[in-house]
């Protein structure tokens, strides 16, 4: 499996060229030219003649309702022997305290030793600075600068002052603070001999690794990284060799190993950026894109991480130097780190390199239309926050079954197809509880789809109530003009073993077939199978999202039954308890796969591929909230689309639907049910006051949703789509 895994990552990525970082070589021809975004700008520290004249490596953080900002400070020059670090704090972001130091000079302004500022960041709610202790720099024989004694220290904020709490890690130059990509901590150094290095934590240890790269890609620095929504992170570096423009490096294993630099056609003055991502779903770069100097400070956009456009100027036109010293560029911006906070993007640099500003971006000043993004799955944040307001569907309801104490007292499972003038309904259905092994498949008829015939078996428990042997109700569809039934054959249901061991022993996914007087069994259609709704086409191929009897997910596909190629979702954590998938094809090859997070998120996964369903992105958690139950998307003959799900994560009331135009994100819900009654059965696995489980189909200008109350009783829920809209695009 992680052979598989290791080729899709590969595939997924394949498409995309990491020497391609800006989207056209023409955007940034003429850097002094861009539009200047408005912002509100503001002064952390102000550089005064024969006292701290140089000031660098700013970095931002928000903690504890402050904005704390942190930075290297000398008397004249940069890296002098006086340097040490300093911090101001700010209430508004605007107006600042006067600066402090984080650690003095540690032997005064004629000794070898200082600081250099590495990062000010917030981890498990404490807030922590990054310090560089060294001695130096000097330039060796080679050319190459060199820090002597080169330490990594990590400083906490103790409520009143700094405490050193150590060294983090030793011969260590990082350029900003340690982050996690779904694995362990990452963090990129130099050496002491300004080589580039990746590092990761393993149990307290951090294991340090040389980044590939020979000449003239040897002196890589100051990287930024962040991860787009396929899992794959980013590292952009600074060319130490002058080749006036970015270089590119790309991790598929959380950051643990990277592939060799390649030089971009992003340009770039020889500085340090910082790359990250939105709250609204785009990526941006910041850095200075002139070749000829670090003015403007430019920032650019991206929808996938890969390919940047969109340039515009943060700063532009510098003001005059006013103090000189050793290594400061006249009239230049630089060294920017950001945050985002309450609405707006925050970057703090150092102009000149004598003051330290901060500017205030709004994030709708940079006119960005609306990202698809997988975690963007409804349409507004909140809309689903309040389920007693979401307005009741103008539904006609009708009971399909009614359960019986300890003869039919559990029923679940429910699907619904129409065929041959009448509305066919299947459930799984249990004299008591959940996948008891009486479990069986049963199904019903309707010619109006309101009154229903008394259930018939569809397929009998194989060896009676006391061998292992049950059914799970898998579908019920027409295939060919002929109506078809798909059941799970299974010998266990030990669910407390996911992980450990087989949950369904002996799993197979059989197919019926009615002749018009009977269901005849037609073997097995897939092997080790539990799919969760009927079969669809995607390009012409089959296609089933299968649960393994270990209950790991995959996508089958195959040009006949019986011939599935299964296609691993991403079984890792935090995505190592998903259930329940369910998918619908938008258009060019693009397939959504929305899947129920059983580690209890309480919201919906999702997970997209653009070739009909051969490859996946890496599933991510959306916005959409869910109470931890079996969803069910389509698409009706306007064009829309619906999805049907418990959107209530404290329970499953009430039932909803919501519609999407392009499949992307969903809005205008409606409850199909809510204020279900106490159950009126006890039974294992039976939660009172219960909606769930549904599956839909349009008929005759309706929608028409089958589902369970209470896991005892079958109903369904017509809803006429000229009513609410959805009868036209």
């Amino acid at each position: 499996m992680l052979v598989e895994l290791a080729l899709l990552t590969a595939q997924l990525t394949a498409q995309h060229d990491p020497a391609k970082l800006l989207a056209s070589e023409s955007l940034l021809k003429a850097p002094k030219s861009l539009a200047v975004v408005p912002s509100k700008t503001s002064t952390v520290y102000r550089a005064e003649a024969g006292a701290w004249q140089f000031n660098l490596h700013s970095y931002i953080a928000h903690h504890d309702g402050k904005f704390w900002a942190l930075w290297s400070s000398g008397q004249v020059d940069e890296d002098s022997s006086s340097q040490l670090i300093r911090y101001a704090t700010s209430a508004d972001g605007h107006t600042w305290t006067t600066p402090r130091p984080v650690a003095d000079d540690p032997d005064g302004p004629q000794g070898p030793k200082r600081w250099i500022a590495r990062g000010i960041y917030v981890s498990n709610g404490k807030l922590h600075a990054l310090l560089a202790a060294l001695e130096g720099p000097h330039d060796t024989p080679s050319g190459r600068e060199s820090w002597h004694a080169l330490k990594l220290h990590r400083f906490e904020w103790t409520g009143t002052s700094w405490a050193d709490k150590g060294v983090l890690i030793d011969n260590c130059m990082n350029n900003y603070p340690p982050r996690s990509y779904g694995g362990p901590l990452v963090m990129t150094c130099r050496d002491s001999y300004a080589r580039m290095h990746t590092a990761y934590e393993d149990n307290g240890r951090w294991i340090v690794t040389k980044l590939p790269g020979e000449p003239p890609h040897d002196r890589m620095s100051e990287p930024s990284e962040y991860m787009d929504a396929d899992g794959v992170v980013h590292m952009l570096l600074r060319d130490g060799n002058r080749s006036k423009f970015l270089y590119h490096s790309i991790s598929r294993d959380a950051g643990r190993t990277w592939t060799a630099p390649v030089r971009t056609n992003f340009p770039d003055a020889t500085s340090k950026n910082i790359a990250n991502k939105l709250s609204n779903g785009w990526y941006y770069l910041i850095n200075n894109p002139s070749q000829t100097g670090r003015d403007p400070l430019a920032i650019s956009f991206s929808r996938d991480g890969w390919s940047f456009d969109r340039p515009a100027a943060l700063r532009l036109n510098a003001p005059k130097q006013r103090h000189t010293g050793r290594a400061k560029g006249p009239n230049s911006f630089q060294y920017p780190h950001a945050i985002e906070h309450n609405g707006s993007l925050w970057v703090i640099y150092s102009t000149n390199k004598e003051d330290i500003e901060i500017s205030e971006f709004k994030l709708d000043a940079f006119n960005l239309p609306p990202v698809r993004t997988a975690a963007h799955l409804l349409a507004t944040d909140g809309l689903l926050a309040d389920v007693a307001k979401i307005p009741d569907a103008p539904a006609r309801h009708s009971n399909v079954f009614r359960g019986v104490e300890k003869i039919s007292g559990f029923n679940l499972h429910s699907y619904i197809a129409h065929h041959d003038g009448r509305f066919w309904a299947v459930w799984s259905s249990a004299g008591v509880g959940e996948e008891d092994p009486d479990q069986h498949v049963v199904y019903s008829t309707s010619r109006d789809g309101h009154r229903w015939s008394k259930p018939e078996t569809l397929a009998p428990d194989p060896d009676g109530p006391q061998g292992p042997a049950r059914w799970i109700a898998r579908g019920i569809y027409v295939d060919g003009g002929k109506l078809t039934a798909l059941a799970a054959y299974i010998e266990s249901a030990d669910y407390g073993k996911r992980g450990r061991d087989i949950v369904w022993k002996n799993l197979s996914l059989r197919r019926f077939e009615w002749t018009g007087r009977k269901w005849e069994p037609r073997g097995v259609y897939a092997d080790n199978c539990m799919n969760n709704f009927p079969p669809e086409r995607l390009n012409g191929l089959l296609s089933l999202v299968c649960r393994d009897y270990n209950m790991q997910v995959s996508m089958a596909l195959a040009d006949a039954p019986g011939r599935w190629k299964h296609t691993p979702i991403a079984s890792d954590p935090p995505y190592d308890k998903m259930d329940e998938p369910t998918y619908y094809a938008t258009r060019n090859g693009e397939v959504h796969m929305i899947v129920r997070d059983n580690s209890r998120s309480g919201v919906l996964l999702r997970t997209i591929s653009t070739d009909y369903g051969r490859t996946w992105s890496r599933p991510v958690r959306t916005n959409y909230p869910d109470a931890t139950s079996k969803n069910f998307p389509g698409r009706l003959s306007s064009g829309q689309f619906f999805l049907v799900n418990n959107p209530n994560p404290k329970g499953r009331d009430p039932l909803t639907v919501s519609f999407s135009r392009d499949g992307w994100t969903f809005d205008r819900p409606i409850a199909i049910r809510r204020n279900i009654p106490a159950r009126r059965f006890a039974g294992r696995a039976k939660g009172s006051g219960s909606v769930q489980y549904p599956h839909a189909i349009e008929h005759n200008g309706s929608l028409w949703i089958i589902y369970s109350r209470n896991k005892e009783d079958i109903d369904i829920a017509e809803i006429p789509l000229t009513k609410i809209g959805a009868s036209t695009r």
